[in-house]
């Protein structure tokens, strides 16, 4: 069924009888939890279990440190990607994130982000979530992460595909259109290139290109590019459908179906669940057969690299206490 193509986002920090009744209905592939469904580890332990209680696969987060921090109210403030990239700590950053989700039940955080912190563009707009404008730079840290994350059994995902660095407005809000310019594009899908293999997954975006067709509904960028010309072969992930760069391209359960038709395997709806079984009933009735079959595959494959992560982790558990103290021991090295 197509609910298995989507991740979806829950209100609070705890299911409501609503929401239980929707995923009991259609259990999705993934549940992804924000700063609005964290108030303790314990409560955070009680949903992560209430929502595999109701099929749900995997447990998503976005867990980068500095501006997108998802765990400081329980574990301190994690230093940003860009600081731990800088002082040579981006393997401890993802190893001590990675520790973090997987204290707390989780499997995937959506890290690294391999965008360019490109001056007066992604340098603004993404702030210290890039490493660096290097392209080489941003390999190395990425690597460093994803390496980190790996090591504690938690999948990554490399973000924001084909590059948000020469974007100059935020896609939560409007949609930037990323200019044609073949040396800069390579520089943006340089770190893409180097490292999808290892990471298996990949988030797509929504910058536009010139013609204004935004990544994430682009069978151009999202097939063509990334599976014809780079050879891709894991999990492509939408970005959040609801952020405001897709005001202009038809409701929720539209964009679903849009998204997947042109190469987006895991569909995100973060906010509205009340709308995700109509975006199940628009990627079933006018996504072909053969692509949601196709998206489905690299799911499970996505899933078992996850799974093989976790076996050769496997370890004594870490308590929270001793990660915190990690967090605050990064904290003091990275400055």
């Amino acid at each position: 069924m197509s609910a298995g193509l989507f991740c979806v986002g829950v209100a609070g920090t705890a299911l409501t009888p609503s929401e239980r009744r929707i995923l009991d209905a259609s259990p999705p592939f993934g549940v992804i939890l924000f700063r609005r469904n964290i108030e303790s580890a314990e409560q955070v332990r009680e949903l992560v279990a209430s929502v595999r209680e109701r099929g749900a696969r995997m447990l998503f987060l976005d867990q980068e440190g500095g501006p997108v921090d998802r765990l400081a109210g329980i574990l301190g403030p994690f230093p940003s990607f860009a600081r731990a990239a800088a002082a040579g700590q981006a393997r401890g950053a993802g190893a001590i994130a990675g520790a973090a989700l997987a204290t707390l039940g989780f499997d995937v955080d959506l890290a690294p982000v391999v965008d360019r912190a490109v001056p007066e563009a992604g340098a603004v707009v993404l702030r210290e979530r890039s490493a660096s404008a290097d392209s080489g730079e941003v390999i190395r840290a990425a690597a460093d992460f994803l390496a980190g994350l790996h090591a504690e059994g938690i999948g990554g995902c490399l973000k924001h595909f084909p590059g948000l660095g020469r974007a100059r407005l935020d896609t939560h809000l409007e949609l930037p259109v990323i200019p044609d310019e073949r040396h800069e594009e390579a520089l943006d899908i340089a770190p893409f290139d180097a490292l999808m293999t290892v990471a298996r997954a990949v988030m797509v975006s929504h910058a536009a290109d010139p013609n204004g067709v935004p990544a994430s509904l682009s069978y151009e960028r999202a097939t063509v590019v990334l599976r014809d010309r780079l050879g891709f072969e894991g999990a492509a992930f939408s970005d959040d459908l609801e952020m405001g760069a897709l005001g202009a391209f038809g409701g929720l359960s539209e964009r679903s179906a849009a998204a997947c038709r042109a190469g987006c395997d895991l569909l995100f709806v973060c906010k509205t669940i009340e709308e995700y079984p109509d975006c199940v009933a628009a990627v079933e009735r006018d996504v072909p057969a053969e692509r949601r079959e196709e998206a489905a595959a690299r799911l499970e494959e996505y899933a078992a690299h996850v799974e093989a992560l976790k076996r050769a982790a496997r370890k004594e558990p870490i308590s929270l206490s001793a990660v915190a103290e990690g967090v605050r021991r990064l904290r003091d090295v990275v400055g």
